[in-house]
């Protein structure tokens, strides 16, 4: 979904609202649909969203390989500068600065902001690095034949080394 700078007229306090569904999204194997609600205000030319998205992805379980399915759920915020603003944002950084998390903004292209782009990016950093089967693994015999506490004999010299 794609919202539009000129919708902001058309609408009280200028607040947008938005609830929709995401079907398919690059890079992001979708079990279900994403689900998405949230609010959009401009205060003169700085758009604020705030949302909360829904959804189950697949992943594949690091450890025995099978597919295994992640409820992901989560609030996301950004803010976006018309382009007068948003160069004027990046004039005032100096080369090396803090920047916290109130400072940061993106900027409106063509006058819209893409909302699904944004929601995959927090869909994708909320994803674990690491799926696993929950709680355990159902056939672990295939790990255990792999594991191996002892020491590799390639490192042994250098363990004599540090003793």
């Amino acid at each position: 979904m794609k919202l539009q700078i000129k919708d902001f007229n058309e609408v009280l306090d200028n607040t947008l609202k938005f609830d929709f569904y995401i079907d398919r999204m690059e890079d992001v194997e979708l079990k279900e649909r994403v689900h998405i609600i949230g609010t959009a205000v401009n205060n003169n030319g700085k758009i604020t969203l705030s949302g909360h998205y829904t959804t189950k992805v697949n992943t594949q379980c690091v450890r025995c390989l099978k597919e295994n399915v992640v409820d992901l759920e989560n609030s996301f915020t950004a803010t976006y500068l018309d382009e007068a603003q948003y160069n004027k944002y990046l004039k005032s950084l100096n080369q090396e600065c803090d920047v916290t998390e109130e400072e940061i903004y993106d900027q409106i292209i063509d006058d819209t902001i893409d909302l699904d782009a944004l929601v995959r990016e927090y869909i994708i950093l909320d994803l674990p690095p690491y799926p696993q089967c929950y709680p355990n693994c159902d056939d672990e015999s295939h790990i255990e034949k792999y594991k191996d506490d002892g020491i590799d004999p390639r490192w042994q010299q250098l363990l004599q080394i540090k003793n």
